[in-house]
């Protein structure tokens, strides 16, 4: 029997999927400051990143201990992309859908946040409002934004995919 990659790791993807959904959701039910935050961004980069790899391993396992590169990688890639498309519904729908006076709320903060960023740096005053004018049209949770993040988060990605499925390969001594 054929064992399928993608489907295996499309399995880890909803798992990731939905640890980042309950997350999302806790995130809003409990303090929108949280989306905010930095350190939490690192973790769910390292959760992320962490999944695809576990993706790797188990598909090599369920392939019996060898996997080639482009087998790694679509294990890698299926199992990220199913992951984050999930999160991003999740985003869409509370940020778009549910609660765009939420999706302000961030916007607002995140501009307040970039300017004492610019200030801790000692930027020119000018530049400093030039920057936020142009925040000021560009919030971070729209649909269009929450949709092109995904799209350079899963770009992004392809890298660390490539590295990780060259690392976890392993190659059939029978067959090689």
């Amino acid at each position: 029997m054929e064992i399928d990659v993608k489907k295996i790791s499309a399995e880890v993807g909803v798992k990731l999927g939905l640890f980042l959904f309950l997350s999302n959701a806790m995130f809003y039910i409990l303090d929108l400051e949280l989306f905010l935050n930095w350190k939490i961004s690192i973790i769910f980069f390292v959760l992320i990143i962490g999944s695809g790899i576990y993706s790797i391993l188990h598909s090599r396992k369920k392939l019996g201990g060898y996997i080639n590169w482009g087998e790694a990688f679509v294990s890698y890639m299926a199992c990220v992309a199913v992951g984050m498309v999930i999160a991003v519904l999740t985003q869409i729908f509370i940020f778009v859908i549910l609660d765009p006076a939420a999706a302000e709320y961030i916007h607002e903060s995140s501009m307040v946040m970039a300017k004492e960023w610019y200030i801790g740096f000692n930027m020119p005053e000018e530049i400093v409002e030039q920057a936020l004018i142009e925040a000021e049209k560009n919030p971070p949770l729209s649909f269009s934004n929450l949709i092109f993040s995904l799209a350079v988060g899963l770009g992004i990605q392809v890298i660390f995919g490539s590295i990780n499925a060259l690392i976890f390969k392993r190659s059939n001594p029978e067959i090689a």
